[in-house]
């Protein structure tokens, strides 16, 4: 249920965006590593996993240069379980293949730099939705039994994808910084750098436990 209500806010959110009365207006093209901080140093999970992702959005520049931004990259991670909650794990360990998308909502400022106006930076705040689901892994025996928890390694992987969506463990403050360059009239190319903050794990006294750090390049055509 709580899923559900989700992606149905998701949808109505990213309607309502490309619904605007924009004064210009972009789609664009993503592509960057995203790393995963893990603090966790109990289990044979792994040390802060650089997922590559790529993905595709839209600029909405509205008066005033008001810039708002609906987003998604695409990407994958392997994952273990390790009694508690899902953790990210290396190919030796793995035990679910979480397949990801993250989904950015954000809105800033943007600001055109330089005599000929070519420079554009903006800086954004909003919530990214971190939405995942865990297949098991190729060549993982679902009735092997996981040495640290006792269960099925098949059973594992329900556990991991419940884990993904308790204590708000999908939802990600974040902010953004972008810079880029007016090839054309119509063509920009640039990079995007994005900084996540783990709501649920900060809220459940694991501080920063699940940040994600992205670095992407972008390419935009303006419609």
């Amino acid at each position: 249920m709580k899923k559900n209500l989700i992606f149905c806010f998701i949808f109505i959110f990213q309607f309502s965006l490309f619904s605007l009365h924009a004064l210009e207006k972009s789609l664009f093209v993503t592509l960057g590593p995203k790393i995963m901080l893990n603090t966790d140093d109990a289990t044979k999970s792994a040390p802060s996993p650089v997922m590559y992702s790529m993905g595709a959005g839209g600029d909405f520049l509205l008066e005033n240069n008001v810039l708002l931004q609906a987003h998604v990259s695409l990407f994958t991670n392997y994952y273990l379980w390790d009694g508690e909650r899902a953790r990210p794990a290396e190919v030796e360990n793995r035990t679910a293949t979480a397949l990801s998308a993250m989904l950015d909502f954000t809105g800033g400022y943007l600001w055109t730099l330089g005599e000929s106006k070519k420079h554009l930076i903006s800086l954004s705040g909003g919530l990214g939705f971190l939405l995942r689901y865990g297949i098991l892994s190729n060549g993982v025996n679902s009735d092997e039994v996981n040495s640290r928890t006792g269960t099925k390694i098949g059973d594992d992987v329900s556990e991991i994808n419940s884990s993904f969506y308790k204590e708000l463990g999908f939802l990600y403050p974040e902010i953004t910084f972008s810079y880029s360059y007016k090839i054309s009239e119509t063509w920009k190319i640039g990079g995007d750098f994005r900084n996540y903050l783990p709501l649920g794990a900060i809220i459940n006294s694991r501080g920063c436990d699940g940040m994600i750090f992205s670095i992407m390049l972008k390419l935009s055509k303006k419609l």
